[in-house]
């Protein structure tokens, strides 16, 4: 079976996976900005869905280079996953010339003790297969990744030799732009065996004056549909 991991940027998001039957939940905040680490209370809540929950520890947005403040801000975080009971954690670390930091992923890997998926800094590394190398050495068990381009439909050929050369030791899922048109695709021409979607849409509310407030969350119809074109294909 391929699992559908979806992207949640709130509890409103965790409730639609949930409900439509997605198989585990990313949990992050700060959608606009590719997602910084959520609140505890956040954290707390997701888990009431009854789906494995991984949240993101990115204390910024921008880069993956961290300085010792937002080192300090991840460790701590991971203790707060640690104490609240998330099932795993994603994140990922560069060095300024974007080549994997090993010496901090190892690190923040050994304070957090179990399973977590190295996100989407992948794409920005110098050298994408020879970071994926290092990765696996490292211990994650999986990569999140849109083949070191803008979204999975250009990346899809590295993609496809990322899991043909390393996916017996690593669970490469495709992520970023995965929708009802192009999964099936993506699933065949991969072979993957998990993928990552955020089946997000914009709901308005009513604000102060002529300007609506904008929320965008994960759609729950948008989950089952993926989930049946998985059956499909």
């Amino acid at each position: 079976m391929i699992t559908l991991e979806i992207a949640c940027n709130s509890l409103q998001s965790c409730a639609a996976a949930a409900k439509a039957g997605a198989h585990r939940i990313e949990l992050f905040e700060n959608i606009a900005d590719g997602g910084c680490t959520p609140s505890a209370g956040s954290i707390k809540a997701s888990l009431h869905y009854g789906l494995p929950i991984y949240v993101m520890i990115r204390p910024k947005a921008g880069n993956f280079v961290y300085n010792t403040a937002e080192i300090d801000a991840m460790y701590t975080d991971i203790e707060i996953c640690k104490t609240l009971g998330a099932n795993g954690i994603v994140f990922g670390c560069l060095n300024k010339d974007n080549s994997v930091d090993q010496t901090l992923n190892k690190a923040l890997l050994n304070a957090w003790g179990g399973p977590a998926t190295f996100h989407r800094a992948i794409d920005r590394s110098n050298n994408y297969f020879k970071s994926i190398e290092q990765i696996i050495d490292l211990g994650f068990e999986r990569v999140l990744s849109s083949g070191a381009e803008a979204n999975v439909n250009l990346g899809i050929n590295n993609l496809s030799k990322a899991i043909q050369l390393f996916g017996q030791h690593i669970d490469i899922m495709p992520g970023a732009g995965v929708n009802s048109k192009n999964i099936q695709d993506i699933i065949q021409t991969t072979g993957c065996k998990s993928i990552h979607a955020t089946c997000k849409t914009t709901i308005q509310h009513q604000g102060i004056g002529q300007t609506p407030d904008c929320e965008t969350i994960s759609d729950e119809e948008s989950i089952r549909e993926l989930l049946g074109l998985m059956v499909i294909s």
